[in-house]
């Protein structure tokens, strides 16, 4: 899968740098195997017009992985640490088990990235696209990730299903609209206590005040907004991050 492409970089003093913490040589080989497999789909249809290795790692690859790695979250720690067969004999199911919802993942970002650094994470990926719903299936399968698995559908669809709607721990979403349209989508699946995750360029305050009244309806609150520049072409991001009321 993986011949005659390119090696991404592994940045391994960046990845310490800036978010303090960096794949091991497993997880390096599963970023690779995933960018052939985007370059590969992408001969089939559009998933990206990055395909540099220096900018699919810092604008796929790192900036995926950033959005879990907050310090103005504490709660994002917890998660991260969470380790679900703890004490477990291997004949036993763990009660609880991280859960997450990357709506319009598209090629899979962020929520494939993340399935890598987060093994231990439950993650399904959202599109109303079904080829590349379909696409994204094939593309796990490929990369062996037990820990994913895709719906074909569109969020406000999934929202409506009122009696039984499905609550995540956690719900991101990447370029795939305005802020409040975002939240919208994302606050009706997050469950109680559970955060969303706005993957955004650059942020106003425009945006923060347009969120209120979904924040109002849903009982959710503003925990942080986190400003960066990636690393590698100092472009402006930010994550903002909205907590579901226990």
């Amino acid at each position: 899968m993986t011949d005659g492409i390119a090696s991404l970089p592994k940045n391994l003093e960046l990845w310490q740098s800036t978010i303090g913490w960096q794949p091991e040589e497993a997880e390096q080989d599963l970023f690779q195997r995933l960018y052939a497999g985007i370059l590969e789909g992408n001969q089939r249809m559009n998933l990206t017009r990055i395909v540099e290795p220096d900018e699919f790692w810092e604008k796929h690859i790192w900036d995926s992985v950033r959005g879990i790695f907050s310090e103005k979250v504490p709660a994002l720690s917890e998660l991260r640490s969470h380790d679900p067969f703890a004490g477990l004999s291997s004949e036993d199911a763990p009660e609880k088990i991280v859960s997450m919802l990357d709506i319009g993942t598209g090629g899979g970002f962020p929520g494939v990235p993340i399935a890598i650094a987060q093994p231990n994470w439950s993650i399904t990926l959202l599109d109303g696209t079904r080829k590349k719903i379909a696409f994204a299936e094939e593309l796990v399968e490929k990369l062996d990730l037990s820990n994913v698995a895709t719906i074909a559908d569109r969020a406000e669809q999934i929202a409506r299903q009122t009696h039984t709607r499905p609550q995540f721990d956690l719900v991101t979403l990447r370029a795939v609209g305005a802020a409040d349209k975002c939240a919208g989508y994302a606050l009706p699946l997050v469950a109680d206590g559970g955060m969303a995750i706005l993957y955004r360029g650059k942020w106003t305050t425009e945006e923060e005040e347009s969120l209120a009244p979904i924040l109002q309806e849903w009982g959710a609150t503003m925990l942080a907004v986190d400003g960066f520049k990636t690393p590698l072409s100092g472009g402006d991001r930010h994550c903002v991050y909205l907590k579901r009321d226990p």
